[in-house]
């Protein structure tokens, strides 16, 4: 308890500063509910990656078997934002929803890949995911 509350503490004091040079704001946090554990909703600033705390999140409680929910928004180098769904099943199995619809230079679509292995690294990795297919416009 005492590794994740020192970080999620520095990360709130260092958000609250504001800035361009802001680190990823924590819109919830890890929380576990009826629905499975919710591993936080992020905004990332250009060039920032996940807190460790939030991938850690998913990792073990996809190895745990338990339901888990991560959402992600990073912008686009020309700064347009991505957000990205991670849904976890009992199965081991996590959805990846990625919605480009507001990506000024790619395509915009709406796409789902279903991704296996985890990998508790610097970013949210996985061993193998499906091609990704179209859900939507």
């Amino acid at each position: 308890m005492k590794r994740i509350l020192g970080p999620a503490l520095a990360t709130l004091t260092l958000a609250a500063c504001g800035g361009w040079d802001t680190p990823p704001r924590a819109i919830a946090t890890p929380s576990t509910a009826a629905a499975g554990t919710d591993c936080g909703t992020f905004d990332l600033p250009q060039g920032y990656s996940l807190p460790d705390s939030a991938v850690r999140c998913l990792v073990e409680a996809v190895r745990a078997g338990r339901p888990a929910r991560l959402q992600v928004t990073r912008p686009t180098v020309e700064g347009d934002p991505i957000p990205v769904t991670y849904t976890a099943g009992a199965d081991g199995r996590v959805e990846v929803i990625t919605d480009s619809r507001q990506d000024s230079f790619g395509t915009p679509i709406i796409t789902r890949e279903t991704c296996t292995g985890p990998i508790l690294a610097s970013q949210l990795e996985f061993a193998e995911c499906s091609e990704p297919t179209p859900v939507g416009k």
